[in-house]
């Protein structure tokens, strides 16, 4: 990964980190996740869609991924505010980013794109960091800390990460490379994502009328935070050959969470967080300076 590469995914992590901190904060995330989508799809409606009929540079099969990808974030979403209704901050984000990490490097190689043995290494620091950071304590882990109700609601979120990170991926590789085409493909990913949203409420709860208590302020202020760290990873996509190089460094954005949780939410368990942290921390150097 060049230095630009990795200031694309650090800035794009530390906005991913921001937003979801933002969506805790009034504990209202499945109404918030949709607030934020509704202010992307609205400002963004008429610019994007002038300049793809005027440039059209999204191709047939980055359409295709596109359309699936917008599914997958939209399961994303939806599963991590379930996530988060049920558990503790520091436990729901660290766990559903660390979980993909494995998961898209098994896609790479599916692909036929081999990380290196020390690729591999830093990821499994990353990994295993990410499964630290959850604990409050060295002594204290238990099966019952990852195997309990939020459980399936993380495999769902870490299925739509894979999932939107692959076709994402995928997409980049036959689109024109550069920033315009990929906020306008960006654009097309969280339109479908909206809908696909609203689907998955309306099934989900079909009765319940939406809250009012969440305002419109702050989730503005994380749209443009959302919005602009996918549309940063999206570039890092392009200029990058192992989407689990991308998806492992991006991790940092754990490292920040949890920093701001302890400042913001009091979280416990600073030790062995930390400890956690650095875990991380080594993985990602390591796959930055010599994982490909």
């Amino acid at each position: 990964m060049s230095p630009f590469v990795v200031a694309l995914v650090l800035c794009s992590a530390f906005m991913h980190a921001c937003w979801n901190l933002l969506g805790r904060w009034q504990r209202d995330e499945t109404v918030f996740f949709r607030r934020m989508l509704i202010v992307i799809v609205s400002i963004g409606f008429a610019p994007a869609i002038l300049s793809e009929t005027l440039t059209h540079s999204l191709t047939l099969k980055a359409w295709a991924c596109v359309a699936g990808s917008g599914f997958f974030c939209a399961l994303y979403l939806f599963s991590l505010a379930r996530a988060y209704g049920s558990s503790d901050f520091t436990i729901v984000y660290p766990v559903a980013r660390a979980l993909p990490v494995f998961f898209v490097g098994i896609g790479d190689v599916l692909r036929g794109r081999y990380p290196t043995a020390i690729g591999w290494i830093g990821m499994s620091l990353v990994i295993s960091g990410c499964f630290l950071v959850p604990l409050r304590s060295f002594g204290g882990f238990t099966v019952h800390s990852y195997l309990n109700r939020t459980t399936l609601w993380l495999l769902l979120t870490a299925v739509g990460t894979v999932g939107y990170t692959l076709l994402d991926k995928v997409a980049s590789e036959v689109v024109k490379r550069g920033p315009a085409t990929a906020a306008r493909y960006g654009y097309m990913f969280f339109l479908i994502s909206f809908i696909a949203y609203t689907m998955f409420l309306e099934i989900s709860r079909p009765r319940r009328k939406f809250s009012n208590s969440v305002g419109w302020k702050i989730p503005i202020f994380a749209a443009c935070l959302m919005f602009g760290a996918y549309w940063l990873v999206l570039w890092a996509y392009q200029l990058c050959q192992h989407a689990s190089y991308i998806l492992a460094f991006r991790q940092f954005s754990i490292i920040i969470a949890v920093i701001l949780a302890f400042a913001i939410y009091k979280e416990l368990g600073l030790v062995v967080r930390l400890a956690g942290a650095f875990m991380i921390t080594s993985g990602l150097v390591l796959i930055g300076l010599w994982g490909s």
